[in-house]
């Protein structure tokens, strides 16, 4: 929905004593000063949209949106946390500012650096991602960076990009979460797995491959693979079981029947979520029991990667099988994704957003 300024309310004849009545009785939202919607917001992305649209008109020409405000309109994740206030940065020489609704930057910006979104003035994906990835944390800045690849940024240029910010406050800790992302990963969930993964000394997986069983039937694509292992991780989000309660029994009844599928072509499968990824020692007694467990010896089938490279977005249509071979130790990679219906998601925007 659109959001109005006063003078617009104004001039469709609304008066202040007629706007303060229809706040009282919810009719009217106030997005920020000298800005209404007429419903709530549907969460806080779409209340931090609204404060753009409320915003912009304020601005000048030359103002463009960056960081947090750049990367909800990219669909990059974001927190809660840093959603209260609209972020720009002016081409100018001149002092930032923060204030209420507003984070005033200043930085030098090429023409390839800001494009269109939505008819509004915004930095790049990769300049919104290098930005936010140089004020967060390693973990944070990974999963920025990881959804930045996912949705086709150029690695060089991201690479160059933090080449020209040698001496830019948290450059090294973008640097390597640089180095440490991946585009295979669908969601935040699964890049503060990986980030956690390494840090608890596990081995990395493989992200995203297809598994096969023994008659070239495409089974699943798991979030994470262990082929030496013969394991297959998964991520399971709050995303993942929404919609009615008959849609959510169905999502949960066609991953047992993927599961199974997998465990009887002799695979391992393990599962974590939000609550295993905050005990970093549970979830490594899990996943290494996972391994211990498992007989890679056993599998039946074929595994493949999928078409795209790891610093690219995946497709998500069932891959062909380029070539057979025999499934035997140290081979072997899965999803629990099938060619069926996959379980109910909100929008695809959401899919990849932050912490819960």
């Amino acid at each position: 929905m659109s959001v109005k300024r006063t003078r617009q309310l104004n001039a469709a004849g609304q008066s202040p004593k007629v706007r303060a009545r229809m706040a009282r009785a919810g009719e009217l939202v106030v997005v920020r000063h000298g800005a209404y919607a007429d419903a709530p917001p549907a969460g806080a992305l779409d209340r931090h949209r609204r404060l753009i649209e409320g915003t912009v008109p304020l601005l000048g020409e030359a103002t463009v949106l960056s960081h947090v405000s750049a990367g909800v309109l990219h669909g990059l994740p974001s927190w809660e946390s840093m959603l209260g206030r609209v972020s720009v940065v002016r081409r100018s020489n001149g002092h930032g500012s923060r204030r209420r609704y507003l984070h005033v930057m200043t930085a030098p910006l090429t023409d390839r650096e800001v494009v269109d979104v939505d008819g509004l003035m915004v930095t790049s994906i990769v300049r919104t991602a290098i930005d936010l990835a140089c004020s967060l944390d390693f973990e944070r800045a990974v999963a920025v960076l990881d959804a930045a690849l996912h949705l086709g940024g150029d690695p060089l240029v991201l690479a160059d990009i933090l080449a020209r910010a040698a001496r830019r406050r948290g450059v090294i800790t973008a640097r390597a979460a640089l180095k440490f992302a991946d585009g295979r990963s669908e969601s935040v969930g699964e890049s503060v797995s990986r980030v956690r993964m390494a840090a608890a000394g596990l081995p990395m997986p493989e992200l995203q491959l297809n598994v096969f069983d023994g008659l070239g039937g495409w089974l699943a694509r798991p979030d994470f693979c262990w082929e030496e292992f013969g394991v297959l991780g998964e991520f399971d989000g709050q995303i993942k079981y929404q919609g009615t309660r008959e849609e959510v029994s169905q999502a949960v009844m066609q991953e047992k029947r993927r599961e199974a599928r997998l465990r009887e072509a002799g695979w391992g499968v393990v599962r974590w979520d939000w609550a295993d990824l905050g005990n970093p020692r549970a979830l490594r007694r899990r996943i290494e029991s996972a391994f211990d467990q498992a007989r890679p010896a056993g599998i039946r089938g074929c595994v493949a990667p999928s078409d795209a490279p790891s610093n690219r977005s995946r497709s998500r249509s069932e891959p062909s099988l380029p070539e057979f071979r025999e499934q035997g130790p140290g081979s072997g990679a899965g999803g629990l994704e099938d060619a069926g219906e996959r379980p109910k998601t909100v929008a695809a925007d959401a899919r990849i957003r932050g912490l819960p």
